[in-house]
C-alpha cells in the first residue's frame, strides 16, 4: 500500500520533472554533467516521498552549474550532507583513532559538527513545517497520508505510541544516507557502460517500445516496472561491477571460528568487499570484469535469483537492504524513460582526457576501463560524467 500511494506517485512526479529538465537542457545546454543529474535526482525523489516536499534539485538542470542557485537553504543542507558523508569515509578508514585525529585537527573537528548542525537545523525545520501543514487538515490527510511521514503518523495513531521529533530527523536523516549516494552513483555508472554499450541501449529501446509505446501511455508504472528486463539487468549488472557500499566492516562481540578459516577474537575488526567479490572469477567466470546484462537474463526471459551472499550488493538474509525495490524501480523508470526520451552520447573528448581505473586482473578480459572513483564510503565518479543530450525523433 505504502509502495503504490505514497512512493510510486512521488516518482512519477519526479521523474516528469527530470524529463522536463533533460527537455529543456536539450536545447539550451551543449553538455549536461549525468552525475549531477542523478543525485539530484535521488535526492529530490527522497525529500519529496519522504516528507512531500519539492526541494527544487531538478528545476536548474537546464542552467549550467555557474548559474545554479548555491545559497538556499536546500542547496546548503545538500553541500552540508556531502561533506559529512566525505568525513564519514575518512572516519571509517581510521575505525577507532576518528575521535583521536579530530581532536588533533581541529578545524576538520570543527567543519564536522557544523555541517552536522546544518542538518539536524534543516530537517528539524522541514519537520515542523510539515507537521504544521498536516494539523491544518489532519483528519482527511490521515485518511490518504501521500509521504511517508505522513504513514507514520498514521500508523502511529492506530496501534498507539509517539514518534519523537528527535527520532523523525534520524529516520529522515537514515533514509537519505542510505538511498541517495547510493542509488545516484548506481545510475551514473549505469549511464557509462550503457554509452558504452550502444547494443544494450537498443534492447532497452526495443523493450521500452514494446512495453510503453505511445498507445500504451508512455511510462513506467507501479504495475509494469517489473516487465522491464534489460533495464532491471543492467542495474544489477551495475551494482555487481560498482557496489554502492564497495567496503564495510564489522567488530566481533565473541570468539568466533570460520569453517576451514582462521579463529575470530572478540573485538576484532572484519572487513569484507562488495567489489572485489563481485570482480571474482571463482564466483562469476572468466568475463567477471566485462559488463555483461545478459547474464541476469535466463532462457525463459527471466531475471535471474542468485544468491544474496554471491550478489551481496543489497546485502542479505534479515539485513536485505530496506530500500531494495524502490532502488531498483527508480532506477528501472529512469534508466527506461531517459533513453525512450532522449538520445545520449559521451561528450567529445570527455572519455579520452577522464582518468581511468587501472585494470584489476586479467587485462585481455576487459574491452575498455572505467573512470576513477573518488575517495568515499561509496562509489562516486572522481570526475563529472559530461554527455550531450538531445531528443529522441519520434519521442513526442
Amino acid at each position: 500500500t505504502t509502495f503504490k500511494e505514497c512512493i510510486a506517485p512521488s516518482l512519477r512526479t519526479n521523474l516528469d520533472a527530470l524529463l522536463r529538465g533533460m527537455e529543456l537542457a536539450s536545447e539550451t545546454r551543449p553538455v549536461l554533467d549525468i552525475c549531477d543529474v542523478s543525485f539530484k535526482f535521488s535526492m529530490n525523489l527522497l525529500v519529496h516521498t519522504i516528507l512531500g516536499k519539492d526541494i527544487g534539485q531538478l528545476d536548474e538542470l537546464h542552467l549550467p552549474s555557474t548559474q545554479s542557485s548555491t545559497h538556499t537553504p536546500d542547496s546548503i543542507f545538500v553541500e552540508a550532507f556531502d561533506f559529512a558523508q566525505k568525513q564519514l569515509d575518512r572516519r571509517f578508514a581510521l575505525l577507532t583513532l576518528w575521535k583521536f585525529v579530530e581532536k588533533v585537527d581541529v578545524s576538520a573537528g570543527r567543519k564536522i559538527r557544523s555541517a552536522c548542525k546544518t542538518l539536524d537545523n534543516y530537517t528539524t525545520a522541514l519537520i515542523e513545517e510539515r507537521l504544521a501543514m498536516l494539523d491544518l487538515d489532519a483528519e482527511e490527510y490521515m485518511e490518504n497520508p501521500t509521504h511517508l511521514l505522513g504513514f507514520f503518523l498514521k500508523f502511529q495513531k492506530k496501534l498507539g505510541g509517539n514518534l519523537s521529533r528527535e527520532e523523525m530527523k534520524e529516520t529522515f536523516l537514515n533514509l537519505i544516507i542510505a538511498g541517495r549516494d547510493s542509488t545516484a552513483e548506481a545510475l551514473t555508472w549505469a549511464f557509462y557502460h550503457l554509452l558504452m554499450n550502444a547494443d544494450v541501449v537498443a534492447k532497452i529501446r526495443e523493450e521500452a517500445s514494446a512495453m510503453i509505446g505511445k498507445d500504451r501511455g508512455g511510462q513506467v508504472t507501479y504495475e509494469n516496472n517489473k516487465e522491464f528486463k534489460w533495464a532491471h539487468a543492467v542495474f544489477l549488472e551495475t551494482l555487481r561491477l560498482h557496489p554502492s557500499v564497495p567496503k564495510n566492516v564489522r567488530f566481533a562481540l565473541r570468539d568466533e571460528k570460520i569453517p576451514n578459516g582462521p579463529v575470530i577474537e572478540a573485538g576484532d575488526a572484519v572487513r569484507w568487499s562488495d567489489w572485489a567479490m563481485g570482480r571474482d572469477p571463482e564466483l562469476w567466470g572468466e568475463d567477471c570484469l566485462e559488463f555483461r546484462p545478459a547474464r541476469w537474463i535466463d532462457d525463459n526471459g527471466k531475471i535471474k535469483q542468485f544468491s544474496q551472499f554471491k550478489f551481496h550488493a543489497f546485502n542479505g538474509g534479515p539485513r536485505t537492504c530496506l530500500g531494495m525495490n524502490l532502488a531498483i524501480f527508480q532506477s528501472v523508470s529512469m534508466i527506461v524513460e531517459v533513453f525512450q526520451n532522449f538520445d545520449l552520447q559521451l561528450a567529445p573528448e570527455w572519455l579520452e582526457h577522464v582518468p581511468k581505473t587501472p585494470i584489476v586482473g586479467n587485462p585481455s578480459s576487459i574491452s575498455y576501463l572505467t573512470p576513477k572513483y573518488k575517495p568515499s564510503l561509496t562509489l562516486p565518479m572522481a570526475q563529472p560524467m559530461m554527455v550531450t543530450i538531445k531528443r529522441n525523433q519520434g519521442s513526442g
